[in-house]
């Protein structure tokens, strides 16, 4: 028969013990899972309120920019557009105000003055885009959720008035260029001459005209061809005329343009402008240009290098030309009704004249483009914060 043993009260106290420590140790982790997994919760939590909250601050972004953007819209379709309105974005909305900067008293670039005339010309589009944000008529806030943003596009932007002359039909700014006139088929013409070919009400100007002596220009016609350039001062109609800052020109004009070609080399055939409706576009050329095909527009023209007239052409407005014109043969008629001005070639001839080419200049065509693109803005400052 076996025998128990009875353990010593040092034995039952060590084992008692035992048992405490490892339950401590085991309450011990339990509190480190539960912590570790609260910490886990509540980072979660966060990067979840984080990302609600960038969304939010996106859409307030977005909104702002698109408030801007309608400001833009209704100012290139009435420039004369002003005051404030809201933009409904499905959610959330921009507030936009435009405002005058030539009326609303205020010293609106900081020189000192109020309403100066060189602030007449400027507008500015404040757009707050908002996202969880109700307003007021008042522009009050009536109600914020808890996720919410409001982020705000600052424009600045000036009227494009124009005021483009012409002196003469064709304006070359060297003396010394150098004309290949081929055949009897072209004409440049220094009568005004109104868009239906009938004569305008302006006085005669010459056809071709220069700065410095003439006659350098008018010795490479040939007897049968001095009657193919006409206007003030009988044929050839070549004369001297005000020197013309074509470069500062041309590069004001580039500022508007809202088409344009890359360079260095482009081809084209289409519309640049619309001729028939009498509805003008500035066009840039960032290098040579060829137009081939039926090529027809209307507004402004302007080539930062060669132009190529291949095919048919035809043309109501300003041409600007930093280097060679060249009109070849063949391809139909090439008219330009308005003017054109060219700086001339780096080699070769300036100006090539071949085939069928009338050149007029035109008052009606000049009024158009004054008229038509001054009635536009441009952006100069665009800033979101």
């Amino acid at each position: 028969m076996g025998t128990k043993q009875r353990l010593s009260s040092h034995e039952l106290r060590r084992r008692r013990s035992r048992r405490a420590n490892a339950l401590l140790l085991a309450l011990g982790a339990t509190t480190t899972l539960i912590v570790a997994g609260g910490t886990l919760l509540v980072s979660v939590a966060e990067e979840r309120t984080a990302t609600e909250q960038s969304i939010v601050a996106a859409q307030a972004r977005d909104a702002s920019t698109s408030g801007a953007e309608d400001a833009l819209a209704r100012l290139a379709a009435d420039p004369n557009t002003e005051g404030s309105w809201q933009v409904d974005l499905g959610g959330p909305i921009a507030d936009v105000t435009v405002v005058d900067w030539g009326d609303n008293g205020a010293d609106d670039d900081d020189d000192g003055a109020i309403d100066e005339a060189d602030e007449q010309d400027y507008l500015s589009v404040l757009s707050i885009g908002r996202a969880n944000e109700l307003l007021d008529g008042n522009g009050l806030l009536i109600e914020r959720r808890t996720r919410h943003a409001s982020s705000a596009t600052e424009v600045i932007l000036q009227r494009t008035e124009l005021d483009l002359a012409a002196n003469q039909a064709v304006y070359v700014d060297d003396a010394n260029a150098s004309f290949k006139f081929s055949g009897t088929a072209f004409l440049i013409n220094g009568n005004d001459t109104n868009l239906d070919g009938s004569a305008g009400p302006n006085a005669a100007l010459p056809g071709i005209g220069t700065v410095g002596d003439p006659t350098g220009i008018s010795s490479q016609l040939k007897s049968n061809q001095k009657d193919k350039v006409i206007g003030l001062g009988g044929n050839p109609s070549v004369a001297t005329v005000s020197d013309i800052d074509l470069s500062a020109t041309m590069d004001a004009l580039r500022q508007i343009a809202t088409v344009e070609f890359a360079g260095p080399d482009d081809s084209f055939s289409g519309e640049l402008g619309d001729l028939s409706n009498e509805v003008p576009v500035v066009t840039y050329a960032k290098g040579n240009l060829k137009l081939n095909g039926n090529t027809s527009g209307c507004g402004v023209l302007i080539v930062d290098g060669d132009i190529d007239f291949n095919g048919t052409f035809d043309y109501a407005g300003l041409v600007y030309v930093s280097g060679a014109v060249r009109f070849n043969g063949g391809g139909g008629g090439k008219n330009v009704r308005g003017a054109l001005f060219t700086l001339g070639a780096v080699t070769g001839n300036d100006v090539t004249i071949n085939g069928s080419v009338a050149l007029a200049y035109s008052s009606e065509a000049i009024a158009l483009v004054n008229t038509q693109l001054s009635s536009g803005v441009q952006v100069v400052s665009w800033r979101r914060r």
